[in-house]
């Protein structure tokens, strides 16, 4: 009997944890174990709450996330020696967010209202530089967007020849519109893991 799986999904900035891809998941995972968290603004809260979430025995764990989520799903693999699914992930928010992510913000689902610190930008970068150390590319599947206008992944094929799946995806954009279309595949890489 195949164990049942623990799949985390960390939402983008300014998301939240409901929504099209939460429930794409919940399609294609039914008999799994699928949490969506509203994320917290400080990256500090989002450790400690995903700490929580899997607890001392999460079964079979794998991490999904898109933009800044992707970048909390790589750190918790590299952190925890699990496989990744990273969409048009922000490799370096202490980078990206410093000139448009401070500030004052409402999530777009949900409405809430959260405030985005510089000083949060120094715990992503530490978190990052966490992950570099630990991180194994074959725990690494990357779904990218050629047509995404908030980030550039160019670099990622040159940085990540090892890892064990990278793909590019056309007309999806940044927010990934294919993303359920994807789901399958992800399924099979899962499995490819046990």
């Amino acid at each position: 009997m195949q164990q049942t799986k623990t799949i985390l999904y960390f939402h983008g900035f300014n998301s939240d944890g409901i929504g099209y891809k939460p429930d794409a998941l919940r399609s294609q995972f039914p008999d799994d174990r699928v949490l969506t968290p509203d994320l917290e603004a400080d990256p500090f809260l989002v450790q400690q709450a995903t700490r929580q979430l899997i607890g001392q025995d999460p079964g079979d764990l794998f991490f999904i996330g898109t933009s800044l989520g992707g970048f909390y799903a790589w750190y918790f693999g590299a952190m925890l020696n699990r496989p990744a699914f990273l969409y048009n992930p922000s490799m370096a928010p202490h980078i990206t967010l410093d000139d448009r992510g401070v500030g004052q913000f409402k999530t777009w689902a949900k409405g809430r209202d959260y405030h985005f610190r510089s000083e949060f930008l120094l715990t992503l970068e530490k978190m990052r530089e966490e992950a570099k150390e630990r991180e194994r590319p074959g725990n690494l599947n990357f779904f990218l967007a050629t047509d995404d206008d908030v980030l550039d992944h160019l670099m990622l094929p040159a940085e990540y020849p090892e890892a064990n799946f990278m793909q590019w995806f056309e007309d999806v954009g940044h927010r990934f519109s294919t993303f359920a279309d994807t789901l399958p595949l992800v399924s099979e890489l899962m499995n490819s893991y046990e």
